[in-house]
């Protein structure tokens, strides 16, 4: 159930300080960052120049709590450009509880080189640059300060972040009126701007000055909105009185109870969103969904009918490919599937060797604790410690480096005893499957049985580099957002 703290790092974007140069600041502004109106950390932004260079910093650190356990999140971002706009890198780095992962972008004439490492050895990628016209942070801002002076309504412009890989992110800002505020202790006349992208599906809300100085910005991440308020850097680095709480809340009980039962292979559930809008679920694994007329899902989870692969899953070398989340490839992660598989006969099944990789990650991770940060499969190969992400993640590097396709699933499981819920409840997870058969074969590594029918998917990822970030995000809308309602229990009506 670390998706939410998962979640929460991708919604700022990355990046490490250089260590060459003699940058000198431009500008500084630091910022008081709360969820729901609780402080949860600070942020500042920063702007330096050294000759022909200017490089702009970003930097978040915000703790939060799952379950009484408080984390320390530290997101650092950094754009090097020219004085007229030609991007030179982006560089990311992310650290949670002692893991750490970092992205580069280096831009060539024709090409971007991509190089990401979380723990294992350096993934280098070759990608195309984008077609579009990327505009640099500087750009950026130009564009707003002349768009502003002319009176425009609404701003589009295309730019590009790490955690994205080499896609061109589409932004476009709409004015909603502008006011005198008080910033800083002046006066001042700022704007107030919508803002949408074609990655993430949320609805920002961002004031600015006219000379494009970001006053306030305020994001619904489904689990509270995260609101960066301008401010002093006295104001922003003051202690924090109470840690945000973002799992609990967020757990959903069901209409009635669901049995404790391993042998319960069948389950219907009608799936609704709070707010009314419309859902759409996957169908994959043992899931199937059906859309209603009214915006709700219907879904029928059947262990035993897993549904086929489309022929496009079929061909994609994705799912056994390389990546810094899962390096299947990394010599402690193949060392473990190497152990998992030697006491299986020469003829043993596709299927034989994934329940016996799934089995050695359940004994192999020895803290089951929720005090890790999204860590990848070589850094878990190591440590032995983690939660549902890090046996879902783990678990795939280990199909993976047996020749057998695999992917990560995030969405729901079902949990029948927590305290104050009767029903029980449904928490947010991760788990794994692979691809055998040509049927997607649902594994979750953090039970002790192979699977159990409890379980909702909202997406998959690939686990790619250059697309964890945009398929991570995708459940955004639908957490905190979720009602679950079961129809039947092994195919008998209640």
């Amino acid at each position: 159930m670390k998706l939410l703290r998962n979640l929460f790092i991708l919604l700022t974007f990355v990046v490490v300080t250089s260590a060459w140069g003699d940058w000198k600041i431009q500008q500084e502004y630091w910022y008081s960052v709360t969820i729901d109106d609780t402080k949860s950390g600070w942020a500042k932004e920063m702007l330096e120049v050294d000759g022909d260079l200017m490089k702009t910093t970003t930097i978040q650190e915000m703790s939060i709590s799952r379950g009484g356990i408080v984390i320390t999140i530290s997101v650092l971002s950094e754009f090097v450009e020219t004085r007229d706009g030609k991007p030179i890198y982006v560089k990311s780095i992310q650290e949670a509880m002692g893991q750490k992962s970092e992205t580069t972008l280096v831009f060539k004439e024709d090409t971007i080189e991509m190089t990401s490492v979380a723990g294992g050895d350096p993934i280098v990628k070759i990608l195309p640059r984008p077609d579009a016209t990327i505009l640099t942070p500087r750009a950026v801002n130009r564009l707003f300060v002349q768009k502003v002076s002319e009176g425009a309504s609404v701003i589009t412009y295309q730019t590009i972040a790490s955690e994205f890989g080499a896609k061109a992110i589409t932004i476009v800002m709409t004015k909603t009126g502008e006011e005198e505020r008080d910033v800083l202790g002046k006066k001042t006349l700022v704007s107030m701007w919508t803002t949408e992208n074609n990655v993430m599906p949320i609805i920002g809300s961002e004031v600015y000055t006219n000379e494009g100085v970001r006053v306030r910005s305020s994001v619904d991440a489904g689990f509270g909105d995260i609101i960066n308020t301008l401010t002093t850097k006295h104001e922003a680095m003051s202690p924090i009185n109470e840690i945000p709480e973002l799992m609990v809340s967020l757990f959903i009980e069901p209409n009635k109870p669901i049995p404790d039962d391993p042998q319960l292979k069948r389950l219907t559930l009608q799936i609704k969103s709070r707010d009314g809008s419309v859902l759409d679920l996957p169908t994959s694994g043992a899931q199937r969904a059906t859309s209603n007329a009214d915006g709700t899902v219907t879904l029928e989870i059947d262990l035993d009918a897993p549904v086929d692969a489309t022929p496009e899953e079929l061909e994609d070398p994705v799912y056994l490919s390389v990546s810094s989340i899962c390096d299947g490839s990394d010599e402690a992660v193949a060392s473990i599937a190497r152990e998992a598989l030697k006491k299986l006969p020469s003829d043993a099944s596709t299927m034989d060797k994934a329940l016996a990789l799934r089995a050695k990650v359940y004994d192999f991770i020895e803290d089951k604790s929720m005090s890790t940060a999204f860590a990848s499969a070589s850094q878990t190969a190591r440590d032995k410690k983690g939660d549902c992400s890090e046996h879902g993640v783990l678990l795939c590097g280990l199909l993976r480096s047996a020749g057998i396709p695999s992917r990560a699933v995030l969405g729901m499981v079902y949990i029948r005893r927590y305290r104050d819920a009767p029903n029980g409840i449904f928490g947010w997870h991760m788990w794994s499957q692979a691809l055998i058969d040509g049927k997607w074969i649902d594994l979750d590594a953090t039970l002790r049985t192979t699977y159990s029918v409890g379980h909702v998917a909202t997406t998959m990822t690939t686990l790619a580099d250059e697309s964890l970030a945009s398929e991570m995000v995708s459940i955004i809308s639908t957490i905190g957002n979720l009602d679950v309602e079961v129809i039947s229990i092994a195919d008998v009506a209640p």
